[in-house]
């Protein structure tokens, strides 16, 4: 399975029968590394799947894209769930991980693959970023520090935070670094917080932590039907009560007068629909009214007033809707307890940060939050940054993160008017986060006095302005701003129009077939006469 000029792609359909001793064998010889590229179908069967993934030898440097058919219904679009693989060395307890890349119609839209940098690279780079930025600007410090205090930085990479292990004997993650002090200090900049600081000591404040829950403020609150916001429900109710009463009356006034004019065909009851119904109808609607029933002055009254009282309505009504379409609705989701009672469905930043203050929170709102929206959610509650941005853009879900690096990459792929509907909540109090040194470390106060210079001297706030992003401006101007109207918002309409549409093609489906019936029942009757019979007058 090698060819030395190109590399070898290969795809594999993991719902096939016999698909465990093939993956046994591409295991057993570690098949799964850099030197193949495997795209891998995995149909609906997540679990199944990624437990089959989980016990084979999938190196780090593998390169695997699994996809999944999240297609509820045929008669829907495809959606498509792309995932990297990736693993480490399985004969020193290493696991595979999976990390959602994104969602695609298309399999020829498959989303790229990031690819990692070298270390020192990403803590020097220039560049916006948009992943966790307080490890660059924490290390850009530390150079200066470096250039102050002249001493030689060793850099020792870990695997992460590691919240879990304080208090613990373990050198594992920057936590288990700096309690067992196998380091002086950590590039890494922690919060302060009950169970953290015995383990570390503090400077000065070099950032602000902004960790907030994004989301698109829905336009109404109402999501079943707009058309019915103008007014509260006691107003509909009396509306309805109201003009039924007109319309009875009025079917009271037709039939207390002569019927002139009245068809010999036409049924009394078809001629109180007519004119009572369908009148009452108009005078709510703005439309005419028929002329045969304002012959008499005590109808001519009630349509007067009937039509007085529909105009006030109507005003109402319409300044409402133009409205809506000119000026931006408030945005009334603006505590946690809100967002918790909203249709809002919500994600988390897959970081260790993120879990740990699920863990240790007493917060009931919190608490409520990740019970009824993050664990049961469809995406496993905890996912990348570009992937949780791309389901704010959406529109239905909000995202928690570190919004200094979120911000650019809303900067980069929302539009002004994406950008006017942000709202942001606050999950959790923000915290100073400082420079963490071992507990008991003799560079203390050297750091803090230089720290601070470096403060007083404006350099921190200068690499604090180019590595955290302030929440974008909404720019948009209210003299030419226009609120989009979309299908969703007027389906009421269609809905009333299908169902009627349905209502009249029953109808008449009854009719044709009473028609025929009765056409029948006569065409009998005609043949039971004798022969030679004759009607006498």
């Amino acid at each position: 399975m090698f060819y030395e000029r190109y590399k070898t792609a290969i795809t594999l359909n993991l719902e096939c029968s016999g698909i465990e001793s093939v993956l046994s064998h591409l295991s057993d010889n570690a098949y799964f590394n850099d030197t193949f590229h495997w795209l891998m179908f995995g149909g609906r069967n997540f679990e199944q799947v990624t437990c089959l993934l989980s016990a084979q030898n999938i190196n780090y440097d593998a390169s695997i894209m699994l996809v999944f058919d999240r297609g509820d219904r045929a008669d829907v679009p495809k959606i498509f769930e792309v995932y990297d693989v990736r693993g480490t060395v399985k004969r020193r307890g290493g696991r595979v991980s999976f990390e959602l890349l994104g969602t695609v119609s298309s399999l020829n839209q498959l989303p790229k693959k990031h690819q990692p940098r070298p270390l020192i690279e990403y803590l020097n780079t220039v560049k916006r970023q948009t992943s966790y930025t307080a490890t660059i600007h924490s290390y850009q410090l530390v150079k200066l520090l470096e250039m102050k205090l002249n001493f030689k930085l060793i850099v020792i990479l870990t695997e992460d935070w590691r919240f879990d292990l304080i208090g613990k004997n373990s050198s594992r993650g920057v936590v288990g670094q700096i309690q067992t002090k196998q380091v002086d200090f950590a590039t890494t900049p922690f919060a302060i917080t009950p169970e953290r600081i015995a383990i570390f000591e503090t400077t000065i404040e070099i950032a602000h932590g902004t960790f907030y829950t994004v989301f698109r403020h829905p336009k109404s609150l109402n999501n079943s039907n707009i058309f019915m916001l103008p007014f509260t429900t006691n107003v509909w109710l009396a509306i309805t009560l109201i003009f039924g009463a007109v319309a009875l009356l009025i079917a009271l006034l037709i039939v207390c007068f002569n019927r002139t004019g009245r068809s010999r065909s036409q049924s009394t009851f078809e001629w109180l629909v007519e004119q009572s119904l369908l009148g009452t109808l108009g005078m709510v609607c703005q439309q005419g009214i028929h002329h045969r029933i304002i012959w008499w002055s005590s109808n001519q009254v009630l349509v007067l007033v009937a039509m007085c009282s529909s105009m006030i309505l109507f005003q109402f009504y319409c300044s409402f809707i133009v409205g809506y379409q000119l000026i931006t609705p408030p945005k009334t989701i603006n505590t946690l307890q809100k967002l918790v009672d909203s249709e809002i469905q919500m994600t988390v930043e897959n970081l260790s940060y993120q879990h740990d203050f699920f863990r240790r929170t007493n917060n009931p709102a919190a608490l409520k939050l990740y019970e009824t929206k993050i664990l049961p959610n469809r995406y496993g509650g905890f996912v990348n940054l570009s992937f949780g941005m791309q389901l704010v853009r959406q529109g239905g879900y909000a995202f928690h993160c570190e919004t200094s690096y979120g911000n650019a990459l809303i900067i980069e792929t929302f539009t002004e008017r994406e950008i006017c509907d942000l709202q942001q909540v606050q999950l959790y109090p923000q915290r100073p986060v400082h420079l963490p040194l071992i507990k008991g470390s003799p560079l203390r106060e050297l750091f803090k006095v230089n720290l601070q210079l470096i403060k007083e001297r404006g350099l921190l706030a200068y690499h604090h302005a180019r590595y955290y992003t302030p929440r974008p401006k909404c720019n948009k101007q209210s003299s030419t701003h226009t609120e989009q109207i979309y299908l969703a918002d007027v389906r009421f309409a269609f809905v009333l129009l299908a169902a009627g549409m349905a209502a009249s093609a029953a109808l008449l489906g009854s009719e044709l077939v009473f028609l025929h019936l009765r056409t029948w029942w006569h065409e009998r009757q005609i043949r039971a006469i004798p022969a030679g019979f004759r009607w006498l007058n």
